[in-house]
């Protein structure tokens, strides 16, 4: 099966993103710029962070170029996907804490001087997300962050502008920020992950975001409904569960995103507060959330990243990407999949937690 290129992706040149940097750069100084920008805040978020990504790549800040590494699909009936990369840093709980105390160091006007970011977008007008100015960013705003460890094209942090203040496990805002950029991006490639794993530890949320240019695995699986509502159009939402995936998940979809967002985010409290690990994929335009529960593997007591729990697997030798098997893979998921009991009550829960909130 051909993979596409994510090279495909990137229609922009350097050229054409060099003209498109300038004018934001110069138009954002300008007093009339606040209602054209909130006007296209979707075509800057999307065209111009990536723009910002790949100006970041180009001055050689990226430890390799992820397009130009090996990929394929693992035979099988569930097509899971295996990429070649022997560069990749899979950033332990500690780097991911270093990076923390780096932005705890920055000043607000300090922040421009900072390479890796790209963007900042705040809660806007009419509940949609804008851009901000990265100099000072607003407290309740994300920033979009390079990753200098691609796992994919595009490859984003996105952490809340207010570190220094913020001290807390799980923040609505956030998640709704970020749901929200999903939705405005409108690009079917671009998906936001969640893992709460890596969380615990920094006490801090954060979120990452690429683009895929073919569906992940678990978007392909067979579901069915498990609860459905549809009172109005303004809080329809659909809960269901993956048949024949390896890895028990749920799926909670909505054209309504303040609906899902609402039900995601008590869930997610819920699971915090049973201690309970998961990961969460945005996608499909912000309209599908992927909840993946997870216990820790009794052999390594790691859980699966949030693109692991999709289908997406990184290999850092030749060895273990020729010899990747579906069936390794449906091992590792099943050893941090959830036992058909628990399973059974938090789909229960699930419901339960719709029904309150949408009805």
């Amino acid at each position: 099966m051909e993979m596409m290129t994510l090279k495909a992706l990137h229609v922009l040149n350097r050229a054409q993103a060099c003209l498109i940097q300038s004018f934001f750069l110069r138009f954002c100084k300008s007093k009339s710029s606040h209602n054209f920008l909130n006007f296209i805040a979707p075509l800057v978020i999307r065209d111009f962070s990536l723009c910002q990504w790949d100006n970041f790549a180009w001055k050689g800040h990226l430890d390799y170029d992820v397009t130009a590494c090996q990929l394929k699909v693992i035979e099988g009936g569930i097509n899971f996907v295996g990429q070649l990369n022997n560069k990749w840093n899979s950033f332990s709980l500690k780097e991911y804490n270093k990076i923390f105390e780096s932005f705890r160091c920055l000043k607000a006007n300090s922040m421009k001087s900072y390479e890796g970011l790209l963007l900042c977008v705040a809660q806007g007008e009419n509940d949609r997300p804008e851009v901000a100015p990265s100099a000072s960013p607003p407290k309740d705003g994300l920033l979009l962050i390079a990753n200098a460890y691609p796992i994919e094209y595009g490859h984003i942090f996105l952490f809340p502008a207010a570190i220094n203040q913020l001290s807390c496990y799980w923040d609505k805002r956030m998640f709704g920020l970020a749901a929200k950029i999903a939705s405005e991006v409108n690009n079917a490639a671009f998906r936001v992950f969640f893992d709460s794993g890596t969380h615990v530890v920094s006490d801090h949320m954060f979120f990452q975001a690429c683009y895929f240019a073919n569906p992940l695995p678990v978007e392909s699986a067979s579901t069915v409904v498990v609860y459905e509502y549809g009172g109005n159009d303004r809080s329809d939402i659909i809960v269901s569960e993956t048949v024949g995936y390896p890895l028990k998940a749920l799926v909670f979809t909505s054209n309504n995103l303040k609906a899902l967002v609402n039900v995601v985010c008590e869930i997610c409290f819920s699971l915090h507060d049973n201690t309970t690990a998961y990961s969460l994929l945005i996608s499909n335009n912000g309209t599908k959330v992927f909840l993946f529960p997870q216990v820790k593997n009794l052999v390594t007591g790691c859980s699966l990243s949030t693109w692991e729990c999709g289908g997406y697997f990184i290999y850092r030798t030749k060895f273990e990407f020729d010899n990747a098997s579906e069936t390794e893979i449906s091992k590792r998921m099943a050893s941090v999949s959830l036992q058909d009991s628990a399973f059974e009550d938090l789909k229960h829960l699930c419901c339960a937690i719709a029904h309150d909130l949408v009805k």
